[in-house]
């Protein structure tokens, strides 16, 4: 029988247990494979906990991409990886399929593969968001390793049916180049098996346990920061009655009640998210469920009247939103249509049916004048009443606008002739060193000042500041990097 090792890399949310791990050991048990599955991870997390390390040694280490590990950072992965990898007999697998949910995980990849190599024979598959290209650089993640020997092959876009075509036949749409197909069928396939992890390793902030749920790919918006479109060009939904289907079968197995959407977004396609809703409104649990994930804001003209009224029903309890800005022009400059007026009547909603909503947010789009900023900062005032009542339960302060490869901000970026700071020690350009030549004011120091305003505006407020302390560290960390004096600025070209 084929022994195949699934293995999901730092970082990862470490409050449940990997969804595209529990999606990816269903297909390969179903196709005959000796299944293992292991979540890095929350391993290393826990490794680093037992030697005395604060959790904020893992987010320095893992969510900063300004420069290369330091030597003692090195050090202490690499002790804890050589024995991991004992531990868990690589040596003894067919097949190991890595997982990236996101570029920030090269790193720790670059370090892992070679390890792997000297102590596996095993064929390494790669996938996820992650192995995606890097600013500045035309090729692929993927591409890079597999012309350095590192894997043997990646897998670009939805796996349930390019993974199977690379066990069946070794080649096809999306195997080892940019070609996939996307899936639109997405009710066809089985539901993710979650049996292969210690889920007693996983609680949420309220140390329960919660499962993640996928119910749509892609997105019905195409912003300009996003790279969503990427690997799902098309926003394609599953049913209602097989979302809540998922839900319930969780429910009855391990006793879940708590399920996050790991979606783009939940309410993509009103049909959908509605037949979701009624369906889970009318199943006797005995205990009750409670869903939340990220959801859009629309025009108040083109919502439902029964639309909010359903969301309680059918257990929505916290909703998370991209706000972005407090200004209308730059909400709509960045691809979001809706205005400061819908956001008023969707708290207002909010509010009487008790469901909480979280702000997410950035700092510092590229045409965002100092008035466009100052009318974001009204934003803590007027909707503060929002904050009294516990409908508006924070803002994520946490991100200083990144351009990404791969989206329109970095086509929008190479027209204009941005220039990026490239690291010195590692080659990369820096995706928040970014600087338009038409505005040199308006520089990575500007941006961390007006971002130090908000946060400021946000406690005058009593706004709750989700991630602040990360906040500050990364770009406390960030600063190191940007006055290295062996750093520069480049003209953005992909090589």
């Amino acid at each position: 029988m084929i022994k195949t090792l699934i293995l999901h890399v730092p970082p990862l949310d470490h409050l449940r247990p990997p969804l595209s791990g529990a999606i990816l050991a269903s297909l390969c048990a179903s196709i005959g494979h000796d299944v293992s599955a292991k979540d890095m991870n929350i391993h290393l997390r826990e490794y680093l906990r037992n030697i005395n390390k604060p959790d904020s040694f893992f987010d320095d280490v893992f969510y900063e991409m300004v420069s290369d590990y330091s030597a003692d950072q090195k050090e202490i992965i690499n002790q804890w990886l050589l024995n991991y990898l004992d531990q868990i007999q690589v040596s003894s697998f067919d097949y190991i399929i890595v997982s990236l949910f996101s570029y920030l995980a090269q790193s720790f990849t670059n370090i892992l593969l070679p390890s792997i190599r000297k102590k596996s024979k095993a064929k390494i598959i790669i996938g996820g968001a992650g192995i995606k290209r890097v600013i500045g650089n035309s090729k692929t993640y993927g591409t890079i390793l597999k012309d350095n020997n590192l894997i043997d092959e990646y897998i670009v876009g939805e796996a349930e049916e390019s993974l199977i075509q690379y066990f069946k036949h070794s080649s096809g749409p999306g195997i080892g180049n940019l070609d996939f197909v996307q899936i639109t069928n997405l009710d066809q396939y089985p539901f993710p098996d979650y049996s292969y992890y210690d889920l007693t390793a996983y609680r949420n902030d309220e140390n329960k346990l919660e499962f993640n749920i996928i119910g749509s790919r892609g997105c019905v918006r195409d912003c300009t920061f996003c790279d969503v479109r990427v690997t799902t060009p098309k926003y394609q939904f599953r049913s209602g009655q097989n979302i809540a289907s998922e839900i319930i079968q969780h429910y009855e197995t391990y006793g879940v009640t708590d399920f996050y959407f790991a979606d783009s977004l939940i309410n993509g396609s009103f049909k959908a998210f509605n037949d979701m809703c009624n369906t889970l409104a009318n199943y006797r649990f005995h205990t009750p469920i409670s869903w939340s994930g990220q959801y859009i804001i629309r025009s108040k003209e083109t919502t439902p009247k029964d639309h909010f009224d359903l969301i309680k029903e059918g257990g929505g309890k916290r909703l998370y939103a991209g706000i972005e800005s407090g200004c209308d022009r730059i909400r709509f400059e960045i691809g979001k249509k809706f205005t400061n007026d819908d956001i008023e009547f969707y708290l207002e909603n909010f509010q009487k049916h008790g469901i909480e909503i979280l702000f997410l947010f950035f700092t510092g789009y590229i045409s965002e004048t100092i008035e466009d900023y100052n009318e974001t900062l009204q934003m803590f005032s007027r909707w503060q009443k929002y904050v009294a009542s516990g409908t508006i339960i924070g803002v994520e302060t946490l991100n200083l606008l990144s351009v990404l490869p791969d989206t329109h901000l970095e086509s929008i970026a190479i027209n204009k002739n941005f220039v990026f700071q490239q690291d010195a020690a590692t080659g990369h350009m820096n995706t928040k060193f970014w600087l338009d030549p038409a505005r040199p004011e308006f520089d990575f120091k500007e941006r961390v000042r007006r971002h130090l305003r908000i946060m400021e505006e946000g406690i005058k407020y009593s706004w709750p500041l989700w991630n602040a302390g990360f906040s500050l560290s990364s770009i406390e960390q960030s600063f190191v990097s940007f006055k290295n004096p062996q750093n520069r600025y480049m003209l953005l070209k992909q090589t």
